[in-house]
């Protein structure tokens, strides 16, 4: 928890000292998770399992100069799904879960010409299930359609790491729309 309120007041300092907001919008994307997913969970065998990545954030951006941009996000990453069949003797069932962090994160955006960019940064990846909080990070390149006078269509790839006990790297694809001041 210190961690987030650090990054949360880093964030403050820097957007009020120096930085001018820029925009405001929602990202969502999916993809795969690189995982043993066995190792994650230290059960085996699974009966089920999937590998499906999914984002869904909310954005904010700050030009700190011309082409460099202070990006915040908070949201939700589903990272993988499983399942898996036990018995004590006596009785039996199913466990499965599907793994989901809440993430927030600050990362550095560089604009590369008119609308590509290429993004960087930590973050933070709450478990929701209570497990525990882990570092992760964002690594991303995308292109910025125009849509109007005030609104952009990110487009991109993004791999996010996230540095628990089986390190899952999901490989997404997103888009979203942000309103640009």
């Amino acid at each position: 928890m210190k961690i987030i309120g650090l990054m949360l007041s880093g964030l403050l300092c820097i957007s009020v000292a120096s930085a001018q907001f820029r925009s405001a919008g929602l990202i969502a994307g999916a993809g795969y998770t690189v995982v043993d997913i066995e190792k994650a969970i230290e059960y085996s065998p699974l009966e089920e399992w999937d590998h499906i990545g999914i984002i869904i954030k909310a954005v904010a951006e700050y030009e700190l100069r011309p082409g460099l941009l202070l990006v915040g996000e908070i949201g939700e990453n589903r990272l993988y799904y499983w399942e898996y069949r036990w018995s004590d003797g006596t009785y039996y069932g199913t466990r499965y879960r599907s793994e989901w962090t809440t993430n927030i994160g600050l990362s550095f955006k560089r604009l590369v010409g008119d609308a590509m960019y290429v993004q960087a940064g930590p973050g933070v990846h709450i478990f929701n299930d209570g497990s525990g909080t882990v570092l992760g990070l964002v690594l991303g390149l995308g292109y910025e359609l125009e849509v109007g006078d005030n609104f952009v269509v990110p487009l991109g790839v993004r791999v996010e790491p996230v540095f628990g006990s089986a390190l899952p790297i999901s490989l997404l694809l997103h888009s979203g729309i942000r309103y640009v001041l």
